[in-house]
């Protein structure tokens, strides 16, 4: 979470979650879906297969006017609010063969946090779900 913070990670959020005293004069909520409305569209000139950076996405603010202004940049303050990341294991014997294991596209789905009084461990776990993972290979 501090790394994401330091590097100015944000992610794009519901403003009543930013300011819960936020109401519009109707109060109606609108769904986390409506994000992907027909109303907000990437540009039609890049092709289907273009990269994310290849492509003309629309502007956050595009998103906020077709969503009546509920969206927002944000630091996450939840570990499941961070954008998907890329993990490498890597490991070595005592004899020095090393190896090495790739996990693309993480999203943490939950953590938990827990103690022991037998002993003088706190752990934090995280569960997540992965786009691929890349078995382990020697290197």
């Amino acid at each position: 979470m501090n790394l994401i913070r330091r590097s100015d990670g944000t992610f794009v959020a519901n403003v009543d979650d930013l300011r819960p005293e936020f109401r519009t004069s109707e109060s109606q909520f609108i769904q986390d879906g409506a994000i992907n409305a027909s109303t907000v569209a990437r540009d039609s000139a890049a092709p289907a297969s273009a990269s994310i950076d290849e492509a003309s996405l629309p502007s956050l603010q595009a998103i906020n006017v077709a969503l009546g202004g509920w969206k927002e940049l944000a630091h996450p303050w939840y570990s499941d609010q961070i954008m998907p990341f890329d993990v490498t294991l890597s490991g070595a014997t005592e004899n020095g063969a090393g190896c090495a294991m790739k996990i693309f596209g993480v999203e943490i789905l939950n953590e938990g946090y827990g103690t022991s009084i037998d002993d003088a461990v706190a752990e934090m776990q995280a569960t997540f779900v992965a786009r691929v993972v890349e078995p382990w290979t020697v290197s």
